[in-house]
């Protein structure tokens, strides 16, 4: 719970997206690619309504999680230490990852922010952190580092994941936090490290949204979050062939007072994307069935009320489309309704962590 209330505070407060996105420093092989932008302007996180929206959700998840109430007190301590303000909407990131045939995963993260980097050296040779190499840059371990920004953040290192190797296999390189300048930070291994390193600054071809994407993107309003997947990257197998799978994008964008999204499957024809477009549907048409739950058993205030939020969302799903090779699905959310229905999901979780079974005290 610890580690999902500070993810939580990260995604909302430096993630939440913009109009262009810079993948410069995104290798061009990946067969995933995210970037987000600046979020200035925007409704949905630079507004006074998303503001105290914010400030609602941070108090309704303290209730929940006693740890969240440390989270003003983490993003001080990172300010204090790098100089980065997690609130900026200036804020943006890129990267993406590549697969292996063997489920091998590699890639990495740009981190697009403000901070200062004297700052940052100074509280890491303090902290005793260690240093890694990619190349002729110098970064910092990554695990180390973020359990040096303050307690709460030294309990989530311990939560990361390691990456397992063979028995007798050398030990996998640490994730680096490389700093490149006052606006730009690199997070990754530094094998890869040294590759978008070099694409930063302008030593071969970064990855470039393709124009084919290009119109669902902007079909979103003002885009301020974007993740697409390349299928000729993906590892070949007989399923992914005979499907004619070649791509997808999901875009998230604004559009005058509303939230809308897009899903776009590109295939290789026609018929191939017709089995995809009959399936979505299917499911859309089936939801509101699933919705009304077992006639044999009676039904709870919460239950309604699930019931009643879920509908809610699915009424902002507009049906599926098949253009071509093409199946796209498109949401629409007014924003203040959209903060509301998060605000039901937490509080419907609130009463049902009340109402559980409190571990018996010692």
């Amino acid at each position: 719970m610890r580690l999902l209330s500070c993810l939580a505070l990260v995604l909302t407060s430096a993630v939440l997206p913009s109009q262009d996105f810079d993948f410069k420093g995104v290798p061009a092989d990946y067969a995933i690619v995210f970037a987000t932008a600046s979020s200035r302007g925007l409704k949905i996180s630079d507004s006074p309504e998303a503001k105290a929206f914010k400030a609602r959700m941070e108090k309704a998840i303290a209730g929940l999680d006693p740890s969240a109430k440390d989270n003003k007190e983490m993003q001080e301590a990172i300010k204090l230490a790098t100089g980065i303000d997690l609130e900026s909407p200036d804020n943006r990131l890129a990267g993406g990852v590549t697969l292996g045939a063997a489920g091998q995963m590699s890639g990495g993260l740009i981190v697009r922010t403000r901070h200062d980097s004297k700052k940052l050296s100074a509280h890491a040779i303090a902290k005793k952190v260690s240093t890694v190499q990619a190349g002729a840059t110098q970064g910092w371990n990554g695990q180390e580092l973020l359990a040096s920004l303050s307690d709460e953040l030294a309990k989530v290192a311990k939560d990361f994941p390691t990456t397992a190797t063979a028995p007798g296999a050398p030990a996998s390189e640490p994730i680096g936090v490389f700093d490149l300048d006052d606006n730009t930070l690199v997070i990754a291994q530094p094998k890869e490290a040294v590759r978008i390193i070099a694409l930063l600054k302008g030593q071969g071809a970064s990855y470039a949204l393709s124009p084919a994407l290009r119109p669902q993107v902007n079909a979103t309003g003002r885009p301020y979050a974007v993740f697409a997947m390349n299928a000729a990257k993906l590892p070949a197998t007989p399923e992914l062939t005979d499907s004619g799978f070649q791509g997808a994008v999901f875009a998230m964008g604004e559009n005058n007072s509303d939230q809308v999204m897009k899903i776009s499957a590109y295939f290789t024809t026609k018929e191939k994307a017709a089995p995809m477009a009959m399936q979505a549907q299917s499911m859309l048409a089936m939801a509101p069935m699933m919705l009304s739950g077992d006639p044999t058993k009676p039904e709870t205030a919460e239950d309604k009320a699930m019931k009643a939020l879920a509908a809610e969302f699915l009424a902002g799903i507009q049906p599926v489309e098949a253009a071509g090779n093409q199946v796209t699905l498109t949401a629409k959310w007014e924003t203040l309704k959209l903060f509301g229905m998060i605000e039901k999901i937490v509080a419907i979780g609130a009463t049902k962590a009340k109402s559980a079974p409190q571990p018996a005290k010692k």
